[in-house]
């Protein structure tokens, strides 16, 4: 029993990794690792199609109805899946910090404006108790600066200018299947708690609404506190998202051939592409035209050391593009990163940081006591516990979180896929990451940890 329930180096147990086996053995009898979009020519055939409305990793999700509340632009996603609490859910694009000409020093500054954006959104009296933080990496589409150049080449008439013009065209040419476009998105999360359900209650009487309406309310006027607050921190134009353009967002992150801003036909019914799961990836497209890997960044694979504000840079926008061969073009590195963060009392943050301090620092002592000399981790692990209780500190105005990541790798097919992630890898440890988890077997239900629902963090005894 101890042998087979025992985590080796962090690894998942024997028993763990059966019953990992046999729930993805289940899935795949009952179908739930495919799913048929209304357009594919496969729905409806009993052999190809399971026949599900939506996707199954989805469960139960839905925009909720806010029609005849006079907030009908408003689109929120209310989440109630077994073992949770049922939360609601806003999403808003966000410019985030501009390139260019800017120093550390102004990094730092844009940092620290995030992180009281952050201690803000924390407080007791926000009901906003969790974020999703998004950031997609997709080709990017020059055809508007090509018209515009064209434009503006129509308008010469020197001679002398033409073999400018060309070398701009050879450049423009050049940089076409390499240049990435970076889109970033806040996912604002809203737990339904006795808290949230008393102000909701409480709206709904006063203006003679039900309580959708009293929800809808509520949840509006939280997220214009955030958005404000998004703004002030240096994070540009914020935009909260309507349900077209939110279903454009997740078709475009599930299947890179849809532009994130084409959003005219997108809705809730239909912005779910074809999907087949595997072992090592999932088809996306009714023809598989994309094949997706997603992996998981725990904690413990983030080394326990000081983080610049930059420190993440590599794996966002320093991930090198595929440079292509005989048979397929260079393209960049397609990818979503996903973070999730769920805020934890001021109070429960200064406890759980003065228990780590003080484990660490018995076992510094007990180390020494025995005379070991270790590879530096102890000594390492204790200065991070210690930062973390000096920023804890009480007047500090700082609370805790608990975080997870996961990252969602995009190729043309599985060869492609293959180098893509490598490269991911690369960038990764360039990023102070020690260890991508990729997937095995559920790929299909993983990628939906990297879409705007505000998912991909379980509750714990700190922010249940």
């Amino acid at each position: 029993m101890f042998a087979t329930t025992m985590e080796w180096r962090d690894k998942p147990s024997l028993a763990a990794r059966r019953a990992h086996d046999l729930r993805n053995w289940s899935r795949r009898r009952r179908g739930e690792h495919t799913y048929r979009n209304p357009d594919d020519p496969a729905h409806g055939d009993p052999g190809l199609d399971p026949g599900w409305e939506f996707p199954p990793p989805l469960g139960n999700t839905a925009p909720l109805s806010v029609a005849g509340t006079g907030l009908d632009e408003m689109f929120i996603l209310r989440t109630a899946n077994p073992g949770e609490r049922p939360y609601y859910s806003v999403v808003t694009a966000v410019d985030g910090l501009a390139d260019g000409l800017r120093g550390d020093a102004a990094y730092a500054a844009m940092s620290a404006a995030f992180g009281s954006f952050l201690a803000q959104m924390a407080r007791t009296s926000s009901h906003v108790r969790g974020l999703q933080v998004l950031h997609r990496s997709v080709p990017h589409d020059m055809t508007r600066h090509s018209r515009w150049a064209h434009t503006r080449v129509k308008r010469l008439h020197d001679a002398r200018l033409l073999p400018a013009v060309e070398s701009y065209g050879t450049l423009i040419d050049t940089l076409t299947p390499l240049a990435e476009e970076h889109r970033t998105f806040v996912v604002l999360r809203f737990p339904q708690t006795e808290a949230f359900m008393a102000d909701t209650a409480r709206q709904a009487r006063a203006k003679d609404a039900p309580i959708t309406g009293g929800i809808a309310q509520v949840v509006r006027d939280e997220t214009e506190r955030a958005t404000r607050l998004l703004a002030m921190a240096g994070m540009g134009r914020v935009d909260v998202l309507g349900e077209r353009r939110v279903c454009a967002v997740i078709r475009a992150l599930l299947d890179p051939r849809f532009p994130i801003d084409r959003h005219r036909n997108a809705t809730w019914n239909t912005c779910w592409p074809s999907y087949i799961g595997g072992r090592n990836c999932v088809a996306v497209g009714t023809e598989t035209r994309w094949w997706t890997r997603v992996g998981h960044i725990r904690p413990r694979a983030i080394e326990p050391v000081a983080l610049g504000p930059l420190w993440l840079a590599p794996l966002l926008t320093g991930v090198d593009a595929d440079p292509g061969d005989d048979d397929i073009a260079p393209m960049p590195t397609i990818r979503t990163l996903s973070v999730r963060l769920d805020f934890v009392p001021a109070d429960r943050a200064r406890a759980a940081a003065k228990g780590d301090v003080t484990a660490d620092q018995a076992r510094k002592a007990k180390e020494r006591e025995k005379g070991k000399l270790d590879d530096g981790s102890t000594e390492v692990l204790a200065d991070a516990s210690e930062r973390r209780r000096q920023d804890l500190m009480p007047g500090s105005g700082h609370h805790g979180v608990i975080y997870a990541a996961s990252i969602a790798v995009t190729g043309r097919d599985p060869d492609d896929l293959d180098r893509a992630c490598l490269r991911v890898t690369e960038a990764a440890g360039e990023s102070a990451i020690t260890e991508i988890d990729w997937c095995v077997g559920d790929h299909d239900v993983a990628m939906f940890t990297t879409l705007p629902l505000a998912r991909g963090l379980a509750a714990t005894p700190y922010t249940r």
